[in-house]
């Protein structure tokens, strides 16, 4: 099934994007499905694409002190996860496990370094929309934090404390 461009052109990675480049982009996706309880990628695997989720429900997991996977977020049609693959090369930083079932459009990292070494505008406008997503997300993690630190007690609030200063030194 071809994936339909409308749905890439109304993502956050795309906004902004002339037709001639979401074109371009669309040229370098691949469509995933992904059924009820599989895993799209786990904590620590090499990121190696993004996904936006076309529809259906996943759940964000993240693996706390004990080794045990904590679920920190439900995200359905219309979110970007694994954005941090196509501008770096590192491990997932948490495991996306399909709640439901899935379907998502993929964009390998290796196509789109492929597209960005060439100094395409297509490219470079996808990494701004990228750097927009995380820095959204970096304001909202920073005050949740505020709220939880009004909310703490004794040890927790100093706990607590000290992420925030971790977090001065790279979201702001």
């Amino acid at each position: 099934m071809a994936v339909p461009m409308n749905a890439l052109a109304q993502s956050d990675v795309c906004r902004g994007l002339s037709d001639a480049e979401i074109r371009t982009i669309h040229a370098l996706t691949e469509e995933v499905r992904a059924a009820a309880g599989q895993a799209l990628f786990r904590e620590g695997e090499a990121g190696d694409a993004l996904f936006l989720v076309l529809s259906g429900e996943l759940e964000v997991l993240k693996r706390d002190r004990e080794g045990k996977d904590r679920p920190i977020a439900t995200v359905s049609t219309g979110a970007v996860l694994g954005e941090m693959s196509l501008v770096q090369q590192s491990s997932r930083s948490a495991t996306v496990s399909a709640s439901q079932d899935a379907v998502l459009l993929k964009i390998p990292a290796s196509r789109f370094q492929g597209l960005l070494s060439q100094d395409a505008v297509a490219a470079l406008k996808v990494v701004r929309n990228v750097a927009k997503v995380l820095s959204q997300r970096l304001a909202r993690l920073d005050q949740r934090v505020v709220d939880l630190l009004a909310q703490a007690d004794g040890s927790r609030h100093e706990e607590l404390s000290e992420f925030q200063k971790v977090l001065q030194n790279w979201s702001f």
